[in-house]
């Protein structure tokens, strides 16, 4: 099933990720790192470039130069192979001064900064990505600038990516096979940890698909507003002048539901909605309720943060934004231009 646009179907035409320079992510954490230094400290964070592996590779030789087991070597996020990325990981190394990481070459990723620090990069703990895309051949730039600058306006709708279900989706049917018993041995934490993901990301996209294939884009009786940079939400129980002031100012946004055990949060003709897509893929709902995952909302749209267009030459624009984190880049070059690859 084609997902629904916020504006529309694009016309435009173009090509995306011509080279790996095209694609550029920069992690942005939550708090700072301290500069590079000596301090008293037990984990190593190191700042790496890398192009064309993997986040899960890159650790994998991180933790063979320092001798350690995978486990010792965490990041925050996973980042695209087929891109120019920056992140940080942190590796567990108790008693020893920082290592001479400069040493540490391979032709796909490098360390550019290496800081001794107190404590562990846990995953989830960066506040977003900087994107800097190139898109090039673009064969109706007018109408892709008046694309770009409604999306700036408006957002676009917050779709989890492809990568979110595994290639050819085999995250979503690997957790049907989960929740159904047919799976031979027990998934591993991790396993069952990419399966609940996908399944809830899945039933996600489905009511995000819902409301905007519906035109229901306006706050409505029942419905759970989240407030703007936060994970806090609310149930609508009344749609006042002032409700409406807050919303098209941007304070308060339309989410839709992570699902998982417990009662549904909506309410009213949200709540029939939402259990309306519930119904057409029970094997995923029914399997969600039975594990110990509250039920967790996400934004509707997707607001780009710092947005910047330069044109390059007559056909190829240089889009930039930071996105919070677990937004996907994606679900904007989807509203610019037709026939967006899968990020891999």
């Amino acid at each position: 099933m084609t997902e629904a646009y916020l504006h529309g179907k694009p016309s435009c035409q173009g090509v995306f990720k011509a080279s790996p320079e095209d694609f550029q992510v920069t992690e942005i954490l939550e708090l700072p790192v301290t500069e590079p230094s000596e301090q008293a400290g037990e984990h190593q964070w190191l700042w790496v470039e890398k192009k064309g592996a993997n986040t899960a590779f890159v650790a994998s030789q991180i933790a063979e130069f320092a001798g350690v087991k995978e486990r010792d070597v965490s990041y925050s996020g996973l980042k695209d192979r087929h891109a120019l990325t920056y992140q940080w990981f942190s590796v567990q190394l108790p008693g020893q001064a920082l290592l001479d990481w400069a040493r540490l070459e391979h032709p796909e990723f490098k360390v550019l900064t290496a800081a001794l620090q107190p404590r562990k990069l846990k995953t989830g703990t960066h506040k977003g990505n900087h994107f800097v895309l190139r898109i090039r051949q673009i064969d109706q730039p007018e109408v892709f600038a008046q694309r770009w600058q409604a999306i700036v306006e408006k957002g676009v709708p917050n779709y989890f990516g492809a990568q979110r279900f595994g290639h050819n989706g085999q995250n979503i049917e690997q957790a049907k096979r989960w929740f159904k018993g047919e799976l031979k041995r027990r998934p591993s934490r991790h396993q069952s940890g990419l399966y609940l993901s996908a399944a809830r990301s899945f039933l996600f996209n489905q009511v995000v698909h819902e409301r905007l294939s519906a035109n229901r884009l306006q706050p409505e009786v029942g419905d759970a507003m989240m407030l703007q940079g936060s994970q806090s939400f609310f149930v609508v129980d009344s749609i006042d002048d002032a409700l409406k002031a807050r919303f098209a100012s941007g304070d308060i946004q339309l989410t839709a539901p992570l699902p998982g055990s417990g009662r549904q949060l909506t309410q009213a003709n949200i709540a029939e909605l939402e259990a309306g897509v519930y119904v057409r893929y029970p094997d995923l709902y029914q399997g969600l309720r039975k594990q110990r995952i509250d039920e967790g909302r996400r934004a509707l749209l997707l607001q780009l943060q710092e947005p910047q267009m330069r044109w390059l030459t007559d056909d190829c624009a240089e889009l930039e934004f930071t996105l919070g984190r677990g937004a996907f880049a994606t679900s904007v070059l989807r509203e610019l231009i037709d026939d967006v690859p899968h990020e891999k």
